[in-house]
């Protein structure tokens, strides 16, 4: 190699360096300003956030057939008190008419 290749070999290699420490110290100080688990939780609580504003979104579209369900939820976790009380209403009117 020549003396001139030689120089501008450097030249390129001391740039890379010079690039590689500037990267480099730059992210120490990211790193030092916040860690990565204080990163990635911030990240988590953001989409977490995001996910929670998209579903308000969706349920105020959405508040029929939110009620229908919650109702048909109550009435199959109260099913057998519901069925209980129709047939004690119903059952005791049959009952009547049968004795007279």
């Amino acid at each position: 190699m020549s003396d001139e290749t030689l120089h501008e070999a450097r030249a390129r290699r001391n740039a890379a360096w010079a690039r590689f420490n500037g990267q480099k110290d730059a992210l120490r100080t990211g790193l030092a300003e916040k860690s990565i688990p204080a990163r990635i939780k911030d990240a988590a609580m953001d989409r977490v956030i995001d996910t929670v504003d998209e579903a308000k979104a969706v349920a105020k579209d959405n508040i029929p057939v939110i009620g229908g369900t919650l109702a048909l939820l109550a009435a199959w976790f109260f099913r057998r008190p519901l069925i209980n009380l129709i047939k004690n209403r119903f059952g005791s009117d049959e009952a009547d008419e049968d004795v007279t």
